[in-house]
């Protein structure tokens, strides 16, 4: 591959590939990674001496790749990603949350509840959400351990109804 930029361009090259990587095959096992982006990642991370961003990468021989250093990953490039996670967070949070809240009142308090006033109310609790999240955080929020009956209480409990 040849590639023609600055250093500066390269390292904002380096850091699209890196934070699109993660975010693509981040999660996965190695052996369920994306290979064309695993391997185009590869690809740019053996060009960073090149560009004279050798600081950003080292070369793992257990792994036997290009792995980026504990001090590229504590750069600033940490910090976009972390403003992203954070972004993603509140938003599903609050969709959830809106979602799950919206079907509970269709299935308790209204159930004639149409298809229209289920995204409309659920379109209110986001916005109800949305500002409790802003004001409180996650300040409010509370986990409530459902009652789970095991299998013998439940059937105790099916022979007294007869």
């Amino acid at each position: 591959m040849e590639l023609k930029c600055t250093k500066e361009e390269f390292k904002a090259l380096f850091d699209l590939v890196y934070a699109g990587n993660l975010l693509i095959n981040g999660m996965r096992e190695v052996d369920e990674r994306i290979a064309p982006h695993s391997e185009m990642e590869q690809k740019i991370f053996a060009m960073a001496k090149e560009f004279g961003c050798e600081e950003f990468v080292e070369f793992d021989e257990e792994f036997n790749e290009y792995m980026p250093t504990r001090a590229y990953e504590n750069s600033e490039v940490n910090d976009y990603i972390d403003a992203y996670e954070d972004k993603v967070f509140w938003e599903e949070l609050v969709v959830r949350m809106s979602r799950r809240q919206a079907l509970n009142e269709l299935g308790d308090e209204n159930p004639d509840m149409t298809s229209v006033e289920l995204r409309q109310r659920q379109i209110e609790l986001e916005e109800f959400y949305e500002d409790e999240f802003i004001e409180n955080g996650i300040y409010h929020l509370k986990w409530i351990k459902p009652e789970i009956q095991t299998e013998e209480v439940a059937k105790k409990g099916s022979r007294l109804e007869d």
